[in-house]
């Protein structure tokens, strides 16, 4: 006889208790709990004693979704998406993939090819296009907005080429970059990695592409305080907000809100201490500037990772600050 669904008043389909249908799907039990309570990425009837009875369509959604977790998305990115958007996903053909929820990449785009695949990207704000180089070099201190990724597509990557992108990310104050060509020399394309840039040979799949966009790389905390002005990278949390945040009981084991926010609270301390240590000599005093230039840098970087644990935890830091 098959289960019924005290929650409905008609008999439905044959179901499964939860164990099984972790099993089926390839996941522990305990991880389907966190998805189910943090990402709704099922949400099965229950049972009058209040089993949750998981259908056929609801294993086949957990088995893709654990498929392209394996391949390196974000559960976060992926969990609202519809059963065919996953299966298109993992069969790799272009579907729109939100990057992550409350969080939108301003990006500057050199390329209209390489815009136009980045406006198929939910939530990569494309704010201007370049057609090439030149014109991105002669236009680009017009933009005077904050910009997280600065995207470049090239036909050819030569030591030239690199070392205008490079200048651009300067001019552009661009948190991270990324570059993607179709010719070239490793040489080059190793120069620009070791200066922090994210650099791939084209062709790049739809799904990878969102995942550059999606995960700002690594450019360094030297590169980023190289390229900003101390004066206009305020601290993005107030010290109230940051000590409430690391008080906050957290979903996640490892307890990641609190030491990400504690390590923002200490950068920022040091900060200020290094902004008001008095300077013996020139020598001295260009050493103080260096320290708040990659502290700086760093408290960003932090920051940043803060934030995105915030938007997966479903943190809402206005009413933060009204508690």
């Amino acid at each position: 006889m098959p289960p019924i669904n005290h929650d409905v008043d008609t008999p439905v389909i044959p179901r499964l208790r939860s164990g099984v249908a972790a099993r089926l799907a390839g996941l522990p039990v305990a991880t389907l709990r966190v998805w189910e309570r943090r990402y709704g990425v099922v949400t099965p009837p229950k049972s009058g004693a209040g089993q949750r009875l998981y259908s056929t369509a609801d294993v086949l959604r957990l088995k893709l979704l654990r498929q392209l977790t394996r391949r390196g998305h974000g559960i976060g990115t992926i969990a609202t998406l519809e059963l065919e958007q996953l299966r298109s996903l993992a069969e790799g053909a272009p579907t729109m993939i939100s990057i992550q929820s409350q969080l939108i990449r301003t990006v500057v785009a050199v390329g209209e090819g390489a815009a136009q695949r980045l406006k198929s990207i939910a939530g990569c704000n494309v704010h201007t296009v370049y057609s090439d180089l030149d014109l991105a070099q002669r236009q680009s201190e017009t933009v005077s907005d904050a910009v997280d990724i600065l995207f470049v597509r090239l036909s050819s990557l030569q030591p030239g080429s690199a070392e205008r992108v490079l200048a651009l990310r300067t001019t552009l104050r661009a948190v991270s970059v990324v570059v993607i060509y179709a010719f070239g020399t490793e040489s080059v394309a190793e120069s620009l990695r070791d200066a922090g840039v994210t650099v791939r040979r084209e062709p790049v799949a739809g799904r990878e592409l969102a995942r550059l966009i999606a995960a700002p790389c690594d450019a360094g905390v030297s590169a980023i305080a190289a390229t900003t002005n101390v004066q206009q990278r305020t601290q993005r949390f107030g010290d109230a907000i940051l000590v409430k945040l690391s008080e906050q009981h957290s979903a996640i084991a490892c307890e990641c809100l609190r030491h990400v926010a504690e390590i923002v609270m200490q950068l920022c301390g040091f900060e200020r201490y290094s902004q008001e240590c008095k300077a013996r000599s020139p020598a001295d005093a260009d050493l103080h500037r260096r320290l708040t230039e990659m502290t700086v840098g760093a408290r960003m970087q932090f920051e940043r990772a803060l934030a995105e644990i915030i938007a997966e935890e479903g943190i809402v830091v206005d009413q933060l600050g009204r508690q």
